[in-house]
């Protein structure tokens, strides 16, 4: 070296100290990749249980003293709630939260049935419950397709009085439908729901949202477009988030046949621009595309304690190509895209059927499937199963 240079030993030693950790990095960024955790889940069939012997569309949730709460249809217009003390092993008689009604229209004295469906619950950081409905009249023209809230001060065990905090139209086509919630970090609470009232001239759909900031008692007025793809139908919304980002996943009819899609958006800033067809916040929630012919609707998306990504969804792949005699499909990822390893939790046979299915987080990597199916050639009803996420 030149008199004054840093001797060439100690030079080639402190670039030593300085690469190797970067390589290092380097390795373990490849290796990671290379070692990213492919889960799957390993349903125990000895778990498996009908909760109750006629019901469709079940919707579940943990609450705070550790209970579960499930809520359904009876498919006779009425919604029902029943709790498990016990990990889903035994279920408190169910007892009724909706109830079907009878609305006559003091001008006209023309009058409707309107019927109770669509139930999804949440409980709040006040512990306070509230459980959404969908309002759906018999009889068109008469009364308007809404959503309604009831809360519960007592996990589920009385309701108050229904509060309408949307309506549609009072047709079927310009309807509105399956509310979904999502707990912000802020404590502020969203409401998803499917709604074609906008769209009174076409056949299109699009993800509507309304926030909360007082747990539920008022909601905002005007609601907020989430998704809309033109010309097309999205429908049937779940959200999660994790922190930062906002992941819903709805069933998009690009293909002709529902798929499962995920619709991007910021915690901080949710749906300041709604998410049409062709931007990248929108994408298929598969890593294996299924084919146009195949129906796989009806979605549903829980992201676990673990951060562990589960997506469900009712399909006609290797059935029939009628769509009620689908059967629920699992698919789980490490992120929110890319989901594979599909799995179908229900022994179901090609003549019945097992769908508006929901998951639910149990802790430990463990999940729960809920159904409305006939599996047993009886009535259809609501069955329960467990599973164990698992990783190769």
């Amino acid at each position: 070296s030149e008199p004054g240079d840093m001797p060439y030993l100690e030079r080639l030693i402190l670039l030593l100290t300085f690469c190797l950790p970067l390589s290092s990095c380097l390795f373990k960024g490849r290796e990671g990749k290379e070692k990213k955790l492919n889960y799957f889940i390993e349903w125990d069939t000895t778990s498996l249980l009908r909760v109750v012997e006629e019901g469709v569309y079940p919707r579940s949730c943990r609450l705070k003293d550790g209970s579960l709460l499930l809520v359904y249809e009876n498919g006779r217009g009425d919604v029902f709630v029943t709790r498990s003390e016990d990990e889903g092993v035994s279920w408190s008689d169910p007892v009724v939260a909706y109830a079907k009604f009878e609305y006559v229209d003091s001008n006209s004295t023309t009058s409707t049935l309107v019927n109770c469906a669509n139930p999804e619950i949440v409980q709040l950081s006040n512990g306070d419950v509230l459980l959404a409905c969908n309002l759906r009249p018999v009889t068109e023209g008469v009364y308007p397709f809404s959503i309604a809230l009831k809360r519960s001060s007592d996990n589920g065990n009385t309701w108050s009085d229904e509060t309408i905090v949307y309506q549609a139209a009072s047709f079927f086509r310009d309807g509105c439908w399956e509310p979904s919630f999502l707990r912000l970090p802020d404590n502020s609470l969203h409401l998803y729901f499917a709604n074609e009232s906008p769209y009174s001239d076409s056949d299109e759909q699009e993800i509507s949202m309304l926030i909360s900031t007082d747990n539920g008692y008022t909601w905002s007025v005007n609601p907020v477009t989430v998704s809309f793809r033109r010309g097309h139908r999205d429908g049937m919304p779940v959200a999660v988030h994790d922190g930062t980002f906002i992941y819903v996943v709805v069933e998009d009819n690009l293909s002709g046949q529902f798929k499962p899609y995920i619709i991007k958006g910021t915690v901080n800033t949710p749906w300041s621009e709604a998410v049409m067809d062709g931007l990248p916040h929108r994408y298929s929630a598969l890593r294996n595309p299924l084919p146009d012919t195949v129906y796989a609707g009806a979605p549903y998306l829980l992201r676990t304690y673990e951060g562990v990504y589960v997506l469900s969804y009712q399909t006609t792949e290797g059935r029939s190509s009628d769509w009620k005699r689908s059967t629920m499909e699992v698919v789980v990822s490490d992120t929110p895209r890319e989901f594979g390893a599909p799995s179908r939790p229900f022994d179901v046979p090609l003549a019945r059927e097992a769908k508006w299915n929901s998951l639910v987080d149990l802790g430990d990597n463990r999940v729960a499937a809920i159904s409305s199916s006939n599996l047993d050639g009886k009535k259809v009803g609501i069955w329960m199963i467990k599973g164990k996420i698992k990783s190769r």
